[in-house]
């Protein structure tokens, strides 16, 4: 089977920067899907939950230390949109962490324009953002994937998708207040864990 992530797919991913840019131009003047009014309201709410990451997440001490003191180079592709509210905190709480290291290049594929890799990391055969491929930048091997959610969470979510009687509106508003009072503590020993599983490979 053919590689599915290769230097080409590498090269039309965004950094960071990039990405939190279209954030903001698409909050600034929608173009596209984000021409849709609803849309729109979501991508603006979700720069002001990625503004308040990128403000209040604090390093778990033991994941900063598994994170400098990489020594093998890695690549983690994260597929994204600036429209998904999980990737508000996933994402952002990804980009900080890759930060911590040289050793880290943080590329982001858009889920939309990239339906083929999309679907080879599906989550319970759903499009499901944001998620992260950790591969090793010397011939892009896959050592392993976390996403879109914290375990905790995924559980809570399924549990309240499973009761008819809590309005989507309210499954929404519990989702965010759970992230905003984890404050990505979930993700981050989530990745602690994959690290160093990743880290024997």
């Amino acid at each position: 089977m053919p590689q599915l992530i290769t230097r080409d797919v590498l090269e039309r991913s965004l950094n960071w920067d990039a990405y939190f840019q279209l954030m903001k131009d698409m909050v600034a003047q929608p173009v596209g899907v984000y021409a849709d009014e609803k849309m729109h309201r979501y991508t603006q709410s979700n720069l002001q939950r990625t503004e308040l990451v990128l403000d209040k997440m604090v390093l778990n001490q033991k994941l900063y230390n598994a994170l400098s003191e990489l020594k093998d180079e890695w690549v983690w592709l994260m597929i994204s949109e600036p429209w998904c509210g999980d990737a508000s905190w996933g994402a952002t709480a990804l980009h900080i962490l890759s930060t911590a290291t040289d050793n880290i290049d943080l590329r982001i594929l858009l889920r939309d324009t990239n339906p083929d890799i999309m679907q080879a990391y599906q989550t319970n055969g759903a499009n499901a953002i944001p998620k992260l491929v950790c591969l090793r930048k010397s011939n892009l091997a896959e050592l392993g994937t976390w996403g879109p959610r914290p375990q905790v969470l995924q559980a809570l979510v399924n549990e309240m998708k499973a009761d008819p009687s809590i309005e989507f509106k309210e499954n929404v508003r519990r989702l965010h207040a759970w992230y905003e009072a984890d404050m990505t503590a979930s993700i981050q020993d989530e990745i602690l864990d994959l690290i160093r599983e990743w880290k024997t490979k």
